[in-house]
């Protein structure tokens, strides 16, 4: 039987400072683009193999998350790194959907938002 548990965090004097809004949105920036590399970019990465969309290694190489904007994280083949995607990435893409399955199993995995920026959260405490 599993024997419930609690936590609880005690915090005196300013906790995030006077600068609140700039350092949630560092936070809530850091936590997307953790999930974006982690979740996204890799996982686009695992489903490039040989005979499964690998040829040379370049569009796996290529393959990346960056955030453009506040609130906003892509993951991409080059485009916001080197200002275009690799050529044959939408071919590559239209056979195998690599990106495609990569944004449905991060909408679909519940708690993955929350897990990222809230390890960002606890970091920002340290």
């Amino acid at each position: 039987m599993a024997e419930a548990f609690s936590v609880k965090f005690e915090v005196e004097g300013p906790v995030l400072g006077a600068d609140v809004p700039k350092v949630m949105k560092e936070i809530v920036n850091r936590g997307l683009l953790d999930l974006a590399t982690i979740e996204g970019s890799n996982h686009v990465k695992d489903q490039l193999y040989p005979g499964h969309g690998r040829i040379t290694g370049n569009l796996r190489n290529h393959v990346g998350a960056n955030l453009i904007q506040d609130n906003l994280a892509v993951i991409d083949a080059g485009e916001t790194r080197y200002g275009a995607d690799i050529q044959y990435a939408e071919k590559v893409e239209k056979r195998y959907g690599m990106f495609a399955k990569t944004r449905e199993r991060i909408r679909s995995t519940p708690g993955l938002y929350q897990q990222y920026i809230g390890d960002a959260l606890v970091e920002a405490f340290q």
